[in-house]
């Protein structure tokens, strides 16, 4: 696994990566904390981040990481401050077999950590909503209706005296 940034690639090898403005970080980039991020490989397929610094800004595909670590696979792209990087799997392109499903960033999220997080946007993939469904099931709007007549009439009542 490679993150790359500007043309160059870097290089996902046994151990952590990290990510900052300290000369001595592995990818050194203007503009972030020392020590902004760390990058964490598990197995060939898939990789964590996290951010090393409180305040740290990190997004993956649009999504804010907090202070736990996310998980980044091919094609992801990660945001620290002003800096682009992208995700890149060689040995596993998008679409083969050790892909993961339409919308199991989040699973595999939750799997991980054991806590479900908030999202802002839908997982990616998932399903849109089905227009012909009724938002409010058939019983709920019956009695929504019955308590719409009733204040009718209430009010009604209230005017006629």
């Amino acid at each position: 696994m490679e993150l790359e940034h500007a043309g160059r690639r870097y290089a996902l090898a046994g151990g952590e990566l990290i990510v900052g403005s300290d000369p001595g970080s592995g990818i050194v980039l203007e503009a972030l904390y020392a020590r902004h991020a760390v990058v964490k490989p598990l197995g060939p397929r898939m990789a964590t981040i996290r951010p090393l610094e409180q305040g740290a800004a990190i997004e993956v595909n649009g999504v804010p990481v907090g202070q736990e670590a996310m998980p980044l696979m091919d094609g992801d792209l990660v945001r620290l401050g002003p800096h682009e990087l992208w995700v890149r799997n060689p040995a596993h392109p998008a679409g083969g077999p050790d892909s993961p499903p339409p919308g199991a960033r989040q699973r595999l999220h939750d799997t991980l950590f054991g806590m479900p997080r908030p999202t802002p946007t839908p997982p990616e993939g998932s399903p849109p909503a089905d227009p012909s469904a009724p938002a409010v099931p058939r019983a709920e709007r019956r009695w929504i209706g019955i308590a719409a007549l009733l204040a009718l009439l209430a009010l009604l009542a209230v005017l006629a005296l």
